[in-house]
């Protein structure tokens, strides 16, 4: 991989992380701020907040690994692609 490649894969992976740990940070602290009016709705019998916490939350965290994972690898495979192979190496080769 070339060093402008690399800089590249690098770049967008920080920015996918922040983007990330973004959505994470607004959804805990979102659901900590509007704790009192969630309260007021109930979602299957329980208060808002609390079912947002127990349920929702775990959700959107799994939502969060999922996107990750995904995206990770369509980037690394989209930076394997681009990048050139050594003279003799096949998809199979592990190295020496």
């Amino acid at each position: 991989m070339t060093d402008a490649a690399h800089r590249r894969y690098w770049s967008a992976t920080r920015r996918l992380t922040g983007a990330l740990l973004g959505l994470w940070l607004a959804a805990n602290l979102g659901l900590a701020w509007f704790a009192r009016d969630l309260d007021a709705v109930t979602i299957l019998g329980l208060p808002g907040a609390y079912a947002l916490a127990a349920v929702g939350l775990l959700l959107m965290y799994l939502l969060i690994v999922v996107v990750h994972a995904v995206a990770m690898d369509r980037l690394e495979a989209r930076c394997l692609q681009a990048s050139p192979r050594p003279q003799g190496a096949g998809p199979g080769d592990a190295g020496p």
